[in-house]
């Protein structure tokens, strides 16, 4: 049942733009390696062999919470297949949660998922030592805690299996805390920064929107005056943490400060620099032609183009993360 189950999650996950890194594949492979043997000897057979063979749908963001579902859950009858893929992305946060973290968060306070409707905690008893998430109490807290990777296990699905996701319906966070965070993340300049990290996930592009989310706060606050961007959106970005400054480095460097449509782009003279909002660090055009749909930049090609315009952003899809010569990526790593 475990491997039917996931040759069906394996084959809806082939459209990811491109392949990850080799170093990158290497970290998530024995990530996804250590973290299987941990469920399967607790008895989390199904989700474990779904991590060994799809490590990519678990771990597509650079830091998760995944909330392990228990086998009985997949024994019922009711479970539509077509529903597997809903299912499991709406059991993995974006952040690295453990258990004390959630045990400290206010009842009602919601959590982000993969599937961006939000899971919210119902039941928080620090006395108790538990928590419940939609009424689903976590039965096996810090199950797994490695590197940006957290596991805790759960009695039964968030939602019932059987309910149609469309229909699902996301909680009402806790009013001050929303306040609060809205507070904290919402930018008061003209770039609208919720929207094109939702596009990037909504598009195959969720390492590098989590990694936007991240490092939003810095860049509002010292570009406040930003009025229109270009994102060049690479499928895959190294696993760093939300703090470091090397992942703001990469991502700012991944934005221009300025809206430049493909066939803008493309109209530009080669070896034109484009600014980025790294502070003196320029990209290059390096292939540019207005009669070919080839364009490059410092090497990397724009593979998809114009993925989504307005007035104030276009976001574009590139082929790799661009090389910064100056940054030993493998230093990362060690």
């Amino acid at each position: 049942m475990s491997i039917t189950l996931a040759i069906i999650i394996t084959t809806s996950f082939h459209s990811n733009p491109s392949s990850p890194t080799t170093s990158t594949q290497s970290i998530k492979h024995q990530l996804s390696l250590n973290a299987t043997l941990v469920l399967k000897s607790h008895g989390f057979n199904v989700i474990a062999t779904l991590l060994q063979i799809s490590p990519h749908l678990f771990l597509s963001s650079q830091q998760c919470t995944i909330f392990a579902i228990q086998d009985r859950a997949f024994s019922d009858p009711l479970v539509p297949y077509s529903k597997l893929k809903e299912l499991l992305l709406y059991h993995i946060a974006p952040t690295r949660y453990t258990f004390q973290q959630l045990l400290n968060r206010p009842q009602n306070s919601c959590l982000d998922t993969l599937r961006l409707k939000k899971a919210v905690v119902t039941r928080s008893s620090p006395r108790r030592r538990s928590v419940e998430i939609n009424n689903v109490p976590i039965t096996h807290p810090d199950l797994f805690l490695q590197g940006p990777v957290s596991i805790q296990g759960v009695l039964r699905p968030f939602f019932p299996v059987n309910q149609d996701w469309d229909t699902l319906q996301s909680p009402i966070c806790n009013s001050s805390l929303r306040q609060h965070h809205q507070q904290k993340r919402v930018p008061k300049n003209k770039i609208e920064w919720p929207r094109i990290i939702h596009l990037l996930r909504s598009k195959g592009y969720a390492p590098f929107a989590m990694g936007l989310n991240s490092v939003i706060e810095g860049i509002i606050q010292d570009f406040k005056d930003l009025d229109s961007v270009t994102i060049l959106a690479p499928p895959d970005l190294p696993f760093l943490p939300s703090a470091s400054p090397l992942l703001q480095r990469i991502v700012k460097f991944h934005v221009l400060p300025r809206r430049l449509s493909f066939a803008e782009l493309a109209s530009l003279p080669e070896e034109t620099l484009l600014r980025t909002l790294l502070d003196q660090k320029e990209l290059q055009v390096t292939t540019s032609s207005s009669f070919s749909e080839i364009l490059a930049i410092n090497g990397v090609q724009i593979a998809s183009p114009d993925i989504f315009s307005s007035n104030k952003f276009v976001i574009h899809g590139i082929s790799e993360v661009f090389p910064m010569e100056e940054v030993e990526l493998s230093s990362v790593f060690r």
